[in-house]
């Protein structure tokens, strides 16, 4: 089974966070959501059978999403893909970072003209609030180092069987939040609060405020985990080492903070580099 090779960091809402609820726990309740080992293969080849050249407007796709079943006692949670939106304002970004000529030759005017209009209703049918983000932040071939100080090593769930392998962690929001408060005040004292690892830390832990108070936070390591055999995976202990070096700068023991640093740094750019010489 190909999997993409990215990682993921998710948010999953409680269905009452939602305006249209009833749908959500219906959709959740029908048994049609669609686990996370599939869901990034799945829609990948909705895009491909969706979009084609040149792009008259944002195209349409069904309401799905990831789901946390808490019981019948409880709402489940909710990661919607929000595909339409993401499409659309990805699009404005890449114009927005683009020179006008090179834009005007990548996107038709009707197609921004889509865009712009998508962004600007924000799916709004979907959140009592406008959301701070997609609930889902995708990174290519590595984990962004700032998204291991979301979740701790006891949140962490392996599954390795043949031809399936998932490594996730799992966490409420609240313990995120602080996780990433943590980091990054630890962070801004030892260096400064210009450093590019305080903003990035700063920057997420933004993102996660846009969220209901009962969320879920995942990390995902995605198609990564099908590229690392069994005893790789075992292994893992990125979580580790971030708070490891954490915990080293607390106690001011700087050298043995940025050893762990250090190491996190070299593993996951060796990692890039293997999966893109491959």
């Amino acid at each position: 089974m190909y999997a993409p090779n990215a990682s993921y960091l998710r948010v999953y809402e409680p269905a009452g966070a939602f305006a249209d609820a009833d749908y959500w726990r219906a959709y959740a309740a029908s048994g049609r959501a669609v686990d996370p080992l599939e869901g990034p293969r799945l829609r990948r080849e909705a895009l491909y059978e969706r979009i084609g050249w040149p792009w008259r407007g944002v195209p349409s796709f069904g309401r799905d999403a990831y789901v946390i079943d808490r019981g019948p006692e409880a709402d489940p949670l909710v990661c919607p893909w929000n595909l339409r939106y993401r499409i659309a304002a990805s699009a404005l970004e890449v114009r927005r970072l683009t020179p006008e000529a090179v834009a005007e030759a990548l996107f038709p005017s009707e197609f921004l003209s889509s865009a712009e209009e998508v962004v600007a209703l924000d799916d709004g049918v979907d959140r009592h609030d406008a959301p701070a983000d997609a609930h889902e932040h995708v990174a290519s071939w590595s984990v962004p180092l700032r998204w291991f100080a979301c979740v701790r090593p006891e949140d962490r769930e392996l599954l390795v069987q043949p031809g399936t392998a998932q490594l996730r962690y799992r966490t409420p929001i609240a313990r995120s939040r602080t996780g990433l408060a943590v980091a990054r005040n630890l962070v801004r004292a030892e260096f400064s609060e210009d450093a590019e690892l305080a903003e990035a830390l700063a920057e997420t832990a933004a993102w996660l405020e846009g969220f209901h108070r009962d969320s879920i936070v995942e990390l995902d390591y995605g198609g990564l985990a099908s590229r690392m055999d069994a005893e790789e995976l075992r292994e893992e202990d990125s979580v580790d080492l971030t708070w490891e070096a954490l915990d080293h700068l607390r106690a001011g023991e700087t050298e043995e903070a940025q050893d762990r640093y250090a190491r996190l740094v070299d593993r996951w750019r060796d990692r890039r580099l293997a999966e893109r010489l491959n």
